[in-house]
């Protein structure tokens, strides 16, 4: 629990106090800003909205150390920091930039607050690209285990947008080649639970060599029912194929919205699987949490007694 002032409540002298900025980190995950957008157009923008998050949280001292950035920023005439250090500062904020930012930086990785750090490196441009930093003196690789530790933190927290954003746009080569290592997705069939192997259905005569993909050809070994099958029309699925977290059956998302119908309202015409498990699907709420397009737009509904 916090106090008025964002700072844990402590209850008894076994209390363990955790700084807010830990307490709020899936919350400043959300709300701050790395890169220039419509609302922030400049670097100095970005302090400054990032100053007003931290005062919404209640971080008193995370606002003040977004402000003085946004003032040196200001006083010095930079957008951020540039390359090299001039050689002939053209005023004295250019030539305490530097230094200034690099004590800001350790000074929150020695609280801990790798957030901090990695998000204030984005918003000044710390990291080059070729594998170096702008701050003489601040090695790559420590500002590569901030970024490191702080990505393991929104995986660890399910922020994986945030986590694949940060990957995305950091110029280190090492932190951009994550977004590019494999992902695997495990299958289990809907019928009997079972996971999933490659293991293809050829009795068509095909040899494997049609035209379906092999995910709407898969058998599974257990059952030995083909799966990806539509569950209104009970053909092999080509194309989007949206199924049912709960029972783990579907189909093509045109029949899932002609059985389930609802439209632009979110209420489904019905909510029982079609395949007679008995499961109520939930199915027309997932798809509300889409944005509203052309392909989402519902089909007509079945008449009574129609054969689907």
């Amino acid at each position: 629990d916090l106090d008025a002032d964002g700072l844990p409540i402590v209850k008894d002298d076994g209390t363990i106090c955790v700084a807010p900025e830990v307490v709020h980190l899936s919350r400043f995950a959300r709300s701050y800003k790395m890169h220039p957008d419509e609302q922030c157009l400049t670097r100095v923008d970005l302090c400054l909205h990032n100053a007003s998050v931290a005062e919404e949280l209640k971080c008193g001292q995370l606002a003040r150390m977004w402000k003085t950035v946004a003032g040196m920023l200001q006083g010095s005439g930079l957008q951020e920091l540039p390359p090299t250090a001039p050689s002939k500062p053209d005023n004295p904020f250019q030539y305490v930039i530097f230094p200034t930012i690099k004590s800001l930086l350790i000074e929150r990785a020695n609280a801990g607050d790798v957030q901090t750090c990695v998000t204030l490196c984005e918003v000044l441009q710390v990291i080059e690209y070729g594998g170096k930093t702008r701050i003489p003196g601040l090695g790559i690789n420590l500002v590569r285990e901030w970024f490191l530790s702080y990505i393991e933190l929104l995986h660890q927290m399910c922020l994986f947008s945030a986590a694949a954003f940060l990957i995305k746009n950091c110029k280190d080569e090492v932190i951009g080649a994550m977004n590019q290592q494999s992902t695997t997705i495990h299958e289990s069939c809907p019928r009997c639970g079972k996971p999933l192997h490659h293991t293809t259905d050829s009795s068509d005569g095909s040899n494997g060599t049609n035209e379906l993909s092999s995910s709407a050809r898969q058998v599974c070994k257990n059952c030995r029912r083909r799966v990806a099958m539509c569950f209104l029309c009970h053909q092999p699925v080509q194309g989007m194929f949206v199924w049912c977290p709960g029972c783990g059956h579907g189909g093509h998302l045109e029949h899932a919205l002609q059985w389930f119908g609802g439209g632009t309202s979110g209420k489904a015409a019905r909510e029982v699987c079609p395949t007679g498990c008995g499961h109520r699907c939930n199915f027309m709420q997932m798809v509300s949490g889409f944005p509203r397009t052309d392909s989402f737009v519902a089909f007509p509904l079945p008449e009574a007694g129609a054969n689907i």
